[in-house]
């Protein structure tokens, strides 16, 4: 199996078990099965009062742990070439991105057993790029350090940069090992939660 397939049946397993996990917190989303849709950012809609069009994110590779961090992706490489990262295309119809964290599954080598918890952090879009903005950090500026990354030879994983506090609120990631080498914005969740731009979902917090 290519990894890719691979990838695509982690997600399907997953999105099973979410789906199960939107029932019982009375969420009726309908799961885009259109591949045109989902291409623009699309796996979730809702449309009671106004369409709201739900990208769900999974950080399946770090499965059994939490991580306090959440890669927003900037760009990356498809036949060599650069191609703009979800987080800054135009062309998707995302209004909200559901990262999914805190993955814990009944058997990492085998995910048809089950999953048994997770952590859903539901995050607006808008409120995200206007944040962003409001730190210098406009798409401008996000592709300039992005292309300052690629073409500096020796360029770290980690990059801290000066709109940021690394500890409190995020840096640059570049994944240079990876086939695709993606450039990503690794943000806080603790963070974007605190300032209003993100909310956890799922489990439900007590107040």
């Amino acid at each position: 199996m290519s990894n890719f397939k691979r990838d695509l049946h982690k997600e399907q397993l997953l999105g099973n078990y979410l789906d199960l996990v939107y029932e019982t917190l009375n969420l009726k989303f309908e799961r885009v099965r259109d591949s045109n849709l989902q291409h623009r950012g699309v796996d979730l809609l809702y449309t009671k009062n106004e369409a709201v069009y739900i990208d769900e994110k999974a950080q399946l590779d770090y499965l059994n742990k939490s991580l306090p961090t959440f890669t927003f992706e900037l760009s990356y490489l498809k036949n060599k070439a650069p191609k703009l990262g979800w987080l800054l295309d135009d062309t998707k119809l995302t209004t909200h991105y559901f990262l999914v964290t805190g993955i814990y599954a009944k058997d990492e080598k085998d995910l048809k057993k089950g999953f048994t918890s997770c952590i859903i952090t539901s995050v607006n879009q808008k409120k995200l790029m206007n944040y962003l903005e409001s730190k210098d950090l406009t798409k401008e500026r996000l592709l300039q350090y992005d292309a300052d990354l690629r073409d500096f030879e020796d360029s770290k994983s980690r990059n801290t940069i000066k709109e940021l506090n690394p500890k409190t609120e995020g840096l640059l990631y570049f994944s240079s090992q990876l086939s695709e080498q993606p450039i990503n914005l690794q943000l806080r969740l603790k963070n974007l939660i605190e300032m209003g731009i993100a909310k956890q979902i799922y489990p439900l917090q007590s107040h």
